[in-house]
């Protein structure tokens, strides 16, 4: 037998064992399964108290280069969840994500002027955070554009976003914007989910004191 044909079963071996050790039984995907739906039952009901109390969010939020918005409340809640299609495109009992949307808002709003240079810079903030706003170009005499005039209300849409880890027991956390600007991924097995675990989160999206960066396990 010659080495390539040796490599290749050794190979063939390496990834029949892997595929039987990443398989998960039935019984630990049902049980990933309804750890998610805990996730979006928890989400469900913290997005319904916060229609209601619409608490203060007492940290500022700078937008870099910008400026800072203080004020804030925390507003327009929103839970979801969703199935996983199958290879015939139907809906499969397992969900394939839960998510948790929400706004860092107040009234009030920027508005200035800036030459194209200082504008483009401007803009990539804007767009890097999805930050809602109007541009609007300033021409010279000579119908050239010469400024950017932005309105940008002081609005931060945050978001959690959770998706199973497939043929794993992890749970991937996509975060962005919340408590401050910017994105960051956490994995956590689905066991270590827990309402202490979503209480600390959601004490850090409300901007109070939590432990949340001491239990979070990012990537």
């Amino acid at each position: 037998m010659s080495l390539f044909e040796q490599m290749k079963l050794q190979a063939q071996k390496t990834l029949e064992e892997k595929n039987h050790t990443d398989a998960l039984s039935l019984e630990t995907l049902e049980q990933r399964n309804a750890k998610l739906k805990e996730v979006f039952d928890y989400w469900r009901e913290f997005s319904d108290l916060i229609k209601v109390i619409q608490p203060d969010f007492v940290h500022p939020i700078t937008l870099p280069g910008i400026g800072e918005m203080s004020g804030l409340k925390v507003v327009e809640p929103f839970s979801d969840y969703r199935h996983t299609l199958s290879n015939n495109q139907t809906f499969t009992n397992e969900i394939g994500n839960v998510s948790l949307f929400f706004f860092y808002k107040s009234p009030k709003f920027f508005q200035f002027q800036k030459e194209l240079g200082i504008a483009a810079r401007v803009k990539d903030v804007l767009w890097r955070y999805g930050i809602i706003h109007t541009a609007e170009d300033i021409k010279n005499e000579q119908k050239r554009i010469v400024e950017i005039a932005f309105v940008i209300p002081w609005s931060v849409k945050g978001s959690v976003n959770v998706t199973p880890v497939p043929n794993s027991r992890m749970l991937h956390f996509s975060i962005k914007n919340i408590a401050k600007l910017g994105e960051m991924e956490i994995e956590m097995a689905f066991e270590e989910i827990d309402s202490v675990f979503l209480d600390e989160l959601s004490k850090l999206i409300l901007g109070q004191e939590n432990r949340f960066w001491k239990i979070a396990k990012f990537n």
